[in-house]
């Protein structure tokens, strides 16, 4: 799964656009978006079929985002000086209480003033009621740790029937467990995946076919929130002669990590087990499994 330049890994987040939510649940459709036939040909006047070479039309979006209740702005800092300002985002859908209609999970980001007073809320979710409106219920779900987050993986770990949620962030992960009706659990520290660190992606695959969902989570640059670096300390933060933001060259990148699922709730980190802690420490960012 990796790229081996110097320090560097490709990245990936899964960003996922409303517009699937509005193909998803046409009637007739299923919750994943499962394509209509396509309609006959239309014959010319002749009789003769219309032109096979003809373009389909160019489909049209429209922000709908207001109209929605989608207004809650991503948290960040304007200034961008150190490089884990530079970071954080990432959107699911996902249906929380199994209505059929996807709800959407935003993840949150920070500033390094406001993450040294408790930081934000890592994620906020959006209920899809009626006619495409959406309302924000993260508070009522449950969904309360702050921190910085960065990304976020869907998936049904405990084979309940809800999915769950995994967020990572800088300095911890949190895990919530859905106990149905959109209402979650914090369960973090009793499943053994806060991790830690500068966590980024994270995604969830049955790696031993044992019927449990097993976590890889990808992690980034070591940063000390105590001791950051400034513009132009270094070689590493300038270009061509004007100070910028440090990192990520020059910066010591952090190993990954793979949880394997035991299947009673709680998890083993086993990626050194598996060959896939990344002893060299590469800057890693987006995961994807595959076969």
């Amino acid at each position: 799964m990796r790229l081996r330049t110097p320090r560097a890994r490709p990245s990936l987040f899964l960003f996922l656009a409303l517009s699937a939510t509005l193909w998803a649940q046409r009637p007739g459709s299923s919750a994943l978006g499962r394509l209509a036939p396509p309609p006959p040909a239309k014959q010319a006047a002749s009789g003769k079929k219309a032109n096979s070479t003809a373009k389909p039309p160019v489909p049209i979006f429209k922000d709908i985002a207001q109209q929605a209740g989608l207004t809650v702005s991503h948290l960040s800092s304007n200034e961008k000086r150190y490089v884990i300002e530079s970071m954080s985002g990432g959107v699911g859908l996902f249906d929380c209480d199994n209505d059929g209609k996807l709800d959407i999970v935003m993840v949150n980001g920070s500033t390094v003033d406001r993450y040294r007073q408790g930081g934000d809320l890592m994620v906020t979710l959006w209920h899809q009621d009626a006619d495409l409106k959406f309302t924000d219920i993260t508070q009522k779900a449950g969904l309360t740790r702050k921190g910085w987050g960065m990304g976020v993986a869907v998936a049904d770990f405990d084979n309940d029937g809800f999915l769950d949620l995994y967020v990572t962030g800088y300095g911890r992960n949190v895990l919530y467990r859905n106990k149905g009706n959109c209402t979650f659990e914090d369960v973090t520290d009793k499943a053994g995946v806060r991790a830690g660190g500068f966590s980024t992606g994270a995604a969830w695959a049955d790696y031993d076919r044992d019927g449990n969902v097993d976590l890889f989570v990808s992690r980034y640059v070591h940063v000390d929130m105590d001791h950051l670096p400034v513009f132009g300390s270094s070689k590493f933060c300038n270009f061509k002669g004007v100070p910028v933001q440090c990192g990520p060259w020059g910066m010591q990148g952090e190993s990954d990590l793979l949880f394997h699922n035991k299947g009673d709730g709680t998890f083993e980190e086993v990626s050194k087990k598996a060959g896939v802690s990344d002893p060299n420490q590469y800057y890693g960012l987006g995961v994807i499994w595959g076969d």
